[in-house]
C-alpha cells in the first residue's frame, strides 16, 4: 500500500494568527510549514512516519508539497531512517496552488496500488490504532475490491459547518458528503477528516473527477471531500470512526494538539 501525505497547502489563517499574536512566543514558527511544526516532540509528519514504521502494509511514502518549501520538506526526509519521496506540485504561493484534489493524483506517480491520502496538517488522539484501520480494509476488500474506507470522527454543534461532514448507514456505508453545512441541514455529527484508503480499483474515479472539473473553478477540486462527495456514488465507501481528530489550521488548533502530545 502507498501512503500519500498531502503537504503542498500554505497554511494561510496559521501564518495569519502567527503574525498577529502579540505575546511574541512563537515568531520561531513564522514560515515553518504546518506538516512540519512540532507536535510534542516531533514534527507532525513524523509521527505518521512512526507509525506507518510499524506497519508492513505500507510499502511506499510521498509527500506532495510546494515548491516554496520543498527544501524545507527535503531536509527532513533526510533525516529519517526510512525512504520518503518529495513530489513538488510546481507553486511558490497560494495563488499558484493546483487544489488538494490534483496533489492526490501527483502522489500516485502513475502507479495503480491501494492508497492512503492523508492530510497534512491532521494527527488523531493516542488511542487512535492505524493497525484496526488496515484490518478494516482489508475485510472490505474480501467482498469488493472497489471498496474504500474513510474516517469519521465526533464534531461539536458549534463546529458542524466548519467541516465535511458525513452521513453513514446502519452497516457504516457512506451515504452522504456535506461540505461545511448548517446545523440544520444534516442530522449528522460526523466530521470527514482527509484520511482516505481508496482502492486501486477505484483509483481512477479520482482521474475520472479531475478530468470532469479541468475547465470548472479551482474550489470544485480545491477541498479533498468535493472528491470524496462523488466518490460515495461511484464506489463503495465505509466509514470507520475514531475519539477525536486534531486539525492543525490556526494557533489555538496547534497549541493544543502539541499540548496534548507532550
Amino acid at each position: 500500500m502507498r501512503a500519500v501525505l498531502l503537504a503542498a497547502g500554505y497554511g494561510t489563517r496559521l501564518d495569519r494568527d502567527l503574525r498577529n499574536d502579540e505575546s511574541g512566543l512563537y515568531t520561531h514558527l513564522i514560515g515553518v510549514p504546518k506538516p512540519l511544526l512540532p507536535i510534542g516532540q516531533h514534527p507532525l509528519l513524523s509521527h505518521w512516519i512512526h507509525i506507518f514504521k510499524q506497519c508492513s502494509a505500507i510499502s511506499t511514502i510521498v509527500v506532495v508539497v510546494n515548491e516554496l518549501h520543498k527544501e524545507l520538506y527535503e531536509k527532513w526526509a533526510a533525516s529519517l531512517d526510512m525512504k520518503v519521496s518529495i513530489v513538488s506540485d510546481g507553486s511558490i504561493c497560494n495563488d499558484q496552488r493546483s487544489g488538494a484534489v490534483a496533489c492526490m493524483q501527483l502522489g500516485l506517480q502513475e502507479k495503480k496500488e491501494d492508497t492512503l491520502f492523508i492530510a497534512g496538517d491532521t494527527l488523531f488522539k493516542k488511542d487512535f490504532s492505524f493497525g484496526a484501520v488496515i484490518t478494516e480494509f482489508c475485510n472490505l476488500q474480501t467482498k469488493n475490491k472497489g471498496a474504500c474506507l474513510i474516517l469519521s470522527a465526533p464534531v461539536a454543534e458549534e463546529n458542524v459547518s466548519k467541516h465535511g461532514i458525513i452521513e453513514v448507514s446502519d452497516s457504516e456505508r457512506v451515504t452522504k458528503f456535506v461540505e461545511k453545512p448548517q446545523p440544520s441541514e444534516t442530522t449528522s455529527r460526523l466530521q470527514c477528516p482527509c484520511f482516505y484508503i481508496i482502492s486501486r480499483e477505484s483509483l481512477q474515479h479520482l482521474e475520472d473527477f479531475l478530468e470532469e472539473m479541468k475547465d470548472k473553478p479551482l474550489k470544485t477540486r480545491d477541498a479533498t471531500g468535493t472528491f470524496i462527495s462523488e466518490l460515495i456514488n461511484r464506489a463503495p465507501v465505509y466509514a470507520h470512526h475514531v475519539s477525536h481528530r486534531y486539525d492543525v489550521g490556526n494557533l489555538q488548533s496547534y497549541l493544543q494538539c502539541h499540548e496534548d502530545f507532550l
